[in-house]
């Protein structure tokens, strides 16, 4: 990428941010680009809900995972927003007090900063979506659970579109890429911990 891009009135140097979050790696080494989404799911007032990713959006990832784990565990272990801190390392605060609904808006911590998100969808056991727009950047982030007979295909996707997007597609690409991989990676092992433990 070129010279250093700043959103008008956000006070977001794309270019210098970018490099800090390729220079930030978790003790595995793996890349920390899972704190882009600390600038993209954060609040969310639109009133119309939103039912999947933005298919124009320059950025777009899908990923996937098998996990040989319960649905139900692999359900409570994501959507059990206050316990993130215990498997996702980045995660410096998380709580969520309630039942899970559409319109419920969740907060967490991530690199220091504040997180709201807001769940658009929500169809227990089997799809979540949340989304956010902050910092020019508007996303827009899609679970879906599906039992198979290797286990349970735990798929995500998320847009990101705005004009901070469209002029660093190329640098953000691989920065969302390696922040949904990370997730469920971790998502994995966590749940089938649970599950082994549980089985004994």
């Amino acid at each position: 990428m070129g010279n250093n891009v700043m959103v008008k009135g956000s006070g977001l140097n794309v270019s210098m941010w970018i490099r800090w979050s390729l220079a930030a790696r978790t003790a595995s080494g793996t890349v920390l680009a899972a704190a882009l989404g600390i600038f993209l799911q954060t609040g969310d007032a639109r009133a119309a809900q939103v039912r999947g990713i933005d298919p124009a959006a320059p950025v777009i990832s899908r990923q996937e995972i098998v996990i040989n784990a319960p649905l139900a565990t692999i359900w409570k272990i994501q959507t059990g927003i206050s316990s993130w801190t215990t498997w996702r390392p980045t995660v410096t605060a998380a709580r969520f007090d309630g039942k899970l609904a559409v319109g419920s808006a969740f907060k967490w911590e991530e690199g220091g900063l504040q997180i709201t998100s807001t769940v658009q969808e929500l169809a227990p056991l089997h799809r979540i979506v949340w989304t956010g727009p902050a910092q020019g950047i508007d996303a827009v982030h899609v679970w879906q659970f599906t039992e198979t007979a290797q286990g349970v295909k735990v798929s995500t996707e998320e847009s990101w579109s705005g004009e901070v997007v469209r002029a660093n597609a190329a640098s953000l690409q691989p920065l969302l890429d390696s922040a949904l991989r990370e997730w469920l990676t971790r998502l994995k092992a966590t749940s089938e911990a649970s599950a082994s433990k549980a089985s004994r």
